[in-house]
C-alpha cells in the first residue's frame, strides 16, 4: 500500500521539460521503497509527452517533451498515479560483492581507522557487515549510490578531493558507500579495491546493479584479487 505523509509528496517543476515529484527529505527505506514504487508505476502509465523517470534518493523526476505536453498538464496527470497501487513490484537482485581492502588498494584506511580510534582490521569487518542499498544513480556514469554503511566506521567526506582514483575503488562518506567505474577525483574514503565492474559497457544494460538491489561486501585477500584481473592498485 502506497503511505503518503500530510506533507509529502509534493510536485515542483523543473525548467520547462520536467516535473520533480518529492515524497520526503530524510534518506531511510521507507521512503525510498514509495519512490521505488511511483518510478515503476509512471514508468508503465503511458502518460503522453513523457520521455524518462529517474528515481533518487527521495524523487523521482519524471521528464517531458516540452512541445508535446506542459508542466501543468503532466503535473495533473502524475498526481491522478500518486495513489495508485503498484501492480508488479520489481523484485530486487542481491549481490554478493568481493573485495580488497589491503593497504597498497586502499590508501585511506588507516587514517579512517585512526579518526575512528579503531583497527583497520575493525574497519574491515565493520564494512562487511553492512548491509547496504542502490538508492540512486548519479554524478558519473555507473555510480550507484548506496546506504547502509554502519554507524561505527562513519565519517563525513574529506576536505580536499584526491586525483586519479582508479575505477573498481570502495569508498564511504557518512552513511554512503560507492564503487567508482572510472578514474576521476573524489573527496570520498578509499578503503579498498573491488573486482566487481558495476559499468560494463557491453552489455545491453551496461548498469549491472539495479536500484533497489543490496549488496553485502566479502573480504578477499589480494593474491586472490589478482587473479580477477583488477590491474589498478600494484
Amino acid at each position: 500500500m502506497t503511505m503518503l505523509s500530510a506533507t509529502y509528496p509534493t510536485l515542483r517543476p523543473i525548467a520547462d521539460t520536467g516535473v520533480l515529484v518529492e515524497f520526503g527529505d530524510t534518506i531511510d527505506d521507507a521512503t525510498h521503497q514509495q519512490v521505488l514504487n511511483f518510478d515503476a508505476i509512471i514508468s508503465h502509465a503511458n502518460i503522453q509527452g513523457v520521455t524518462e523517470s529517474v528515481p533518487s534518493y527521495t524523487s523521482v523526476l519524471v521528464g517531458y517533451n516540452p512541445l508535446l505536453t506542459d508542466s501543468d498538464l503532466i503535473s495533473e496527470q502524475i498526481e491522478q498515479h500518486l495513489t495508485q497501487e503498484l501492480q508488479h513490484a520489481v523484485e530486487p537482485t542481491h549481490w554478493q560483492i568481493p573485495s580488497c581492502y589491503d593497504e597498497s588498494l586502499a590508501p585511506d584506511i588507516v587514517e579512517v581507522a585512526d579518526q575512528l580510534g579503531i583497527s583497520t582490521n575493525e574497519v574491515i569487518q565493520q564494512h562487511c557487515k553492512g548491509q547496504y542499498k542502490i538508492f540512486m544513480y548519479g554524478f558519473a556514469p555507473g555510480y550507484a549510490y548506496m546506504g547502509g554503511v554502519p554507524k561505527s566506521i562513519q565519517l563525513p567526506r574529506k576536505q580536499a578531493p584526491v586525483m586519479n582514483v582508479p575505477a573498481q575503488t570502495l569508498m564511504i562518506a557518512g552513511p554512503q558507500c560507492l564503487i567508482t567505474t572510472l578514474t576521476m577525483p573524489t573527496g570520498w574514503w578509499r578503503i579498498g579495491m573491488t573486482s566487481f565492474k558495476p559499468l560494463q559497457m557491453d552489455k545491453p544494460n551496461p548498469f549491472i546493479l539495479g536500484i533497489g538491489d543490496t549488496l553485502k561486501f566479502t573480504a578477499m585477500n589480494k593474491q586472490d584479487f589478482k587473479k580477477f584481473g583488477v590491474e589498478q592498485g600494484h
